[in-house]
């Protein structure tokens, strides 16, 4: 129900304020705003009892001035505390752009496509303000789905298919780089320099590199092998949270180890009350990584290549795929392929 009250201001003129109170479903809200005239204050009252009473009215008001950097860091703290230091820093950098200050609830097509024209015009490529979008749709369906926000996701997906059709957005291409045998050549040398100068505080670099080449283990997943996972006599180790689409937790698998593999675990030095086969910290070793390649002079070269050479390379030397997929532990053929990177010369012609 709505009242107005009449109040006098310091320059003794009058402005006439409008309140509401409304209980529905347990729920209990009220709003005032000021007007200079009665006539005014009146038919927004009128008003906006009409809106509250209409379906999801309520609601809507429950998370008036909320905006989307709200959502966005509410995100952070409750789903995101887990993840990688890039996921967070691209959900974080939303936060820097003018839609981060739009209420979620009021949140509209045109705004979201806006935000696209603007990265594009900033000179970014379609596949990074891909992620964007991508991220932006996660926290306005967590939103409505986790905290009951009245979201608009057909607003979303309106701007999400436009932004396709238009070639705003587009899926990062496929990756095809693989290191050289003298780019490996000049990384092995420059560890061995390292490791002379400091034995003791260094990681032992060139056997992770060997064995990210050898195991086709991802960086994080190399650090998370134990001892008592191993299998000398079945040549196989388990891998611990192993990286899956839609299970992040709890995704453990058991991967073939080749000779060259088995044989740089075996002779890394195993701590008194370590469980870990190397030891390290994950990060660390990609801050090594990246330093090696800098000093070398090698562009872009990443770690994860390393894992794009290993599954070439069980290709090259002749692994069917269903073979290649015990050591890799690729979900399907459409994804193992995207690692797959066979140098035509190198193919040996068979008889039909």
């Amino acid at each position: 129900m709505a009242t107005i009250r009449k109040r006098r201001k310091k320059d003794g003129s009058f402005s006439y304020i409008a309140q509401i109170r409304i209980a529905r479903d347990g729920h209990q809200h009220a709003e005032s705003k000021a007007f200079p005239r009665k006539a005014m204050a009146e038919e927004w009252a009128k008003r906006r009892e009409l809106e509250l009473k209409s379906p999801g009215g309520m609601l809507s008001a429950k998370w008036r001035g909320v905006t989307l950097g709200d959502a966005i860091e509410r995100y952070i703290h409750e789903f995101a505390q887990d993840a990688g230091r890039s996921k967070r820093a691209t959900i974080q950098q939303l936060l820097r752009f003018p839609i981060a200050r739009v209420q979620i609830t009021e949140l509209t097509s045109e705004q979201i496509i806006g935000h696209a024209v603007i990265r594009r015009d900033s000179g970014i490529k379609p596949s990074t303000i891909n992620q964007d979008i991508t991220w932006l749709g996660i926290i306005l369906k967590t939103a409505a789905a986790a905290w009951k926000m009245p979201v608009e996701l057909n607003e979303f997906e309106s701007a999400k298919l436009l932004l396709r059709s238009k070639g705003l957005v587009s899926r990062p291409g496929s990756r095809d780089r693989r290191p050289t045998a003298e780019e490996i050549k000049q990384i092995r040398a420059y560890f061995r320099r390292s490791q002379r100068i400091r034995p003791s505080a260094i990681i032992p670099m060139e056997d992770i590199m060997d064995f990210a080449i050898s195991s086709s283990r991802r960086q994080e997943e190399i650090t998370r092998l134990t001892w008592e996972d191993l299998d000398h006599q079945a040549m196989t180790c388990w891998v611990r949270d192993a990286k899956h689409p839609r299970q992040k937790w709890g995704n453990h698998k058991r991967f073939k180890l080749s000779h060259e593999a088995m044989g740089i675990i075996q002779r890394q030095p195993r701590a008194q009350g370590e469980e870990r086969i190397f030891p390290y910290n994950g990060k660390s070793i990609g801050t090594r990584w990246r330093a090696a390649t800098a000093a070398c002079g090698i562009e872009d070269l990443r770690f994860h290549d390393l894992r794009h050479e290993a599954t070439s390379r069980l290709f090259e030397a002749g692994y069917e795929i269903v073979e290649v997929q015990q050591f890799t532990l690729h979900e399907s053929w459409d994804v193992l392929k995207r690692y797959t990177h066979l140098n035509p010369q190198d193919l040996i012609l068979r008889d039909f």
